[in-house]
């Protein structure tokens, strides 16, 4: 295999801000789709920038959504925090709606990338995220799959700065290439994605059940008695409307979010950040 080489001006890279040859090679796994259905992530999407302090309403509970809180197997937010205002830790700032996109900027490849359900509209997600809101035609469970799909990882990869928790921008997730295909095929693999992460899941609650009833036969037996037998905490479905139509009429549906505006010029506190990270 020959080395790679790549022609760059001096202009070019002092405005990229980046020397390393793989920031500037193009990407390789994107190369595998038509180059008439790629496009860049803000042509069919756009990261949301509302922000609120839940720390103003010290007694007000909601819920918080933290890199530590999806599943990177299949890219679903498993347990949110119920927290009080009080609580709320610096980076608690970014409103989420219904069906955002939330894509982990920390750490990107490792795919900790969710769709948020109806049930945390207008709750708050870590500023560890880009909040990536897809356009109107875009169904948001696609987009969803798309930014999953490892050409796009590996883009997160070249983009990314910093070595020991290597980081991507807002501005990194715009401009990453992703195959969109027609709206139809969009709803096709939307719909085929959802129903297999429902399967999952359902085989997943009864492999759970059946062990938890083994376990219970086997405290019996040792026990000479009964044993009581705790419920089984299990990935819960939040998406009823998986198609583009019925998406819409949830977000119809759904009241307006609240917002602070652009709270600009915070410094998360780096503690917040490694624990989310841990």
């Amino acid at each position: 295999m020959g080395m790679k080489t790549l022609t760059k001006t001096l202009k070019e890279l002092r405005g990229a801000g980046r020397w390393d040859i793989d920031f500037h090679l193009p990407a390789e796994g994107i190369k595998e789709f038509p180059k008439t259905i790629l496009k860049r992530v803000d042509q069919v999407a756009h990261v949301a920038k509302e922000k609120r302090d839940p720390g103003k309403e010290p007694d007000h509970v909601f819920q918080y959504v933290d890199i530590a809180a999806v599943d990177v197997t299949v890219g679903a937010i498993v347990n949110p925090q119920d927290l009080e205002g009080v609580e709320a830790p610096s980076r608690a700032r970014k409103v989420i709606r219904a069906f955002d996109v939330l894509v982990s900027t920390c750490r990107p490849t490792r795919g900790a990338i969710a769709v948020v359900g109806a049930n945390l509209h207008n709750q708050i997600a870590s500023t560890a995220f880009s909040v990536v809101r897809a356009h109107d035609d875009i169904n948001p469970f696609y987009l969803h799959y798309a930014l999953r799909l490892p050409s796009t990882l590996e883009q997160f990869r070249k983009w990314s700065t910093g070595s020991s928790y290597p980081a991507i921008l807002d501005g990194d997730v715009e401009k990453t290439m992703i195959p969109v295909p027609e709206p139809a095929m969009q709803e096709a693999i939307a719909l085929k994605v959802m129903g297999s992460i429902r399967e999952r899941a359902r085989v997943i609650r009864e492999a759970n059940a059946r062990w938890a009833v083994t376990l219970s036969e086997i405290t019996n037996t040792l026990s000479g008695g009964k044993s009581s037998q705790q419920p089984i905490a299990a990935i819960e479905d939040n998406f009823d409307a998986v198609a583009l139509h019925e998406i819409r009429k949830t977000l119809r549906e759904l009241p307006p979010l609240k917002s602070d505006g652009n709270l600009i010029g915070e410094i998360p506190d780096m503690e917040d950040l490694l624990a989310e990270l841990a």
